[in-house]
């Protein structure tokens, strides 16, 4: 009987395998500390979070900008706060519209305080359209203070955000969600087309987009074969935003912080499934790269 429990322990509690991708060094280069988020967890409870699930390096936006700083503040020089072109919780409605965002970016990266530019969403039928000035003018400011710029595009084709990554190819941008809904093929020829693109998968889980890994938690064949092939490009996190499953709400606190472990889980579970080097690469080593992060 001793010898069974011991096999067991060995192979199910004990393996220095299971032990590493459950706990190893993770970059979560997809989180917001919003004001609706905050109204329910603090800054140091977050930071306590990341770091009970030895999240090593972290990229947060914040919705205003100053909570980004606060969880930064609160974590360390590891957390990488990125400038938010929504100035208050309505902006978002309006931020394309709004010249001081311009000016709120350029004093921001100015500052030395912001790592990058982000989240900032377009859409193929809401708006802004490609050419708005506020949105090619937050991609220019990028370019000129060498900051990473976070892009959510949603489309039906990865055509909408080509001429925008061909425009500025000296930009490195951030791909939210790989595109969204995007599959994986689609996704393949963006990347061909502009190597400034870095593409990365959070929500695509299985309680929001579900568009990453079969019934069972296998990741699907196409993005198997993507990630290997653009292994030095992939990044993920895990976006602890709750409130879009359900549509955007505004009258009641984001709960997304209470479902980050299970979020992190996921990711790490479909991780595993890939060739070693490459599920390091995307758990760790390429937001390093992306961000010039050293060991």
């Amino acid at each position: 009987m001793k010898t069974i429990i011991a096999s067991l322990c060995m192979l199910l509690i004990c393996s220095p395998v299971l032990a590493d991708y459950r706990n190893a060094p993770f970059a979560d280069i997809h989180l917001h500390f919003n004001w609706d988020q905050k109204e329910i967890i603090s800054a140091q409870e977050v930071v306590e979070r990341l770091r009970k699930n030895n999240v090593v390096l972290a990229m947060v936006m914040g919705v205003p900008s100053n909570l980004a700083l606060e969880l930064a503040q609160a974590g360390g020089p590891w957390i990488k706060p990125f400038f938010s072109p929504y100035l208050t919780p309505a902006h978002r409605n309006y931020w394309s519209s709004d010249k001081k965002v311009l000016d709120a970016a350029r004093r921001a990266l100015a500052s030395g305080a912001f790592r990058g530019i982000g989240e900032v969403h377009v859409w193929s039928d809401l708006g802004p359209r490609r050419d708005n000035a506020i949105l090619t003018g937050l991609i220019e400011l990028a370019q000129e203070f060498d900051v990473p710029f976070m892009i959510h595009t949603e489309a039906s084709s990865h055509r909408f955000f080509t001429p925008i990554c061909q425009k500025y190819p000296e930009v490195r941008f951030m791909w939210a969600h790989a595109g969204s809904k995007l599959n994986a093929e689609s996704v393949g020829k963006l990347l061909q087309q502009c190597p400034n693109v870095w593409p990365e998968v959070s929500v695509r889980d299985p309680w929001r987009y579900h568009s990453l890994v079969d019934d069972n938690n296998q990741l699907l064949p196409g993005w198997r074969d993507l990630m290997i092939k653009y292994q030095d490009r992939f990044m993920t996190g895990t976006d602890p935003v709750w409130g879009v499953t359900r549509g955007q709400r505004w009258d009641e606190p984001d709960e997304g912080w209470d479902h980050y472990d299970k979020l992190l889980r996921f990711h790490r579970d479909w991780l595993r499934q890939l060739p070693a080097e490459v599920e390091r690469k995307i758990r760790l080593d390429n937001a390093r790269a992306f961000l010039a992060e050293k060991d």
